[in-house]
């Protein structure tokens, strides 16, 4: 599994924050439906597999109840 840095795990939060997905609760009931807004935005609409992972591990970070020490390690 990749390793990513705390900018790329912000850039990650932005595009989640821009389609409103705010919360914990938002991010662990995701569904690929919502993901697909990302395209309609009109600056930086792609969303990269590195993007689709950090998401999963953004999940399972929550799960585990880690949050804040998966966001704190690069």
């Amino acid at each position: 599994m990749a390793k990513y840095n705390t900018s790329q795990k912000n850039k990650v939060f932005k595009k989640l924050r821009k389609i409103n997905i705010v919360t914990e609760k938002d991010i662990l009931n995701l569904k690929v439906s919502e993901l697909k807004k990302i395209k309609q935005l009109e600056e930086n609409p792609n969303l990269s597999i590195n993007d689709l992972e950090i998401i999963w591990l953004i999940q399972e970070a929550i799960e585990n109840k880690n949050l804040l020490e998966f966001m704190l390690n690069d």
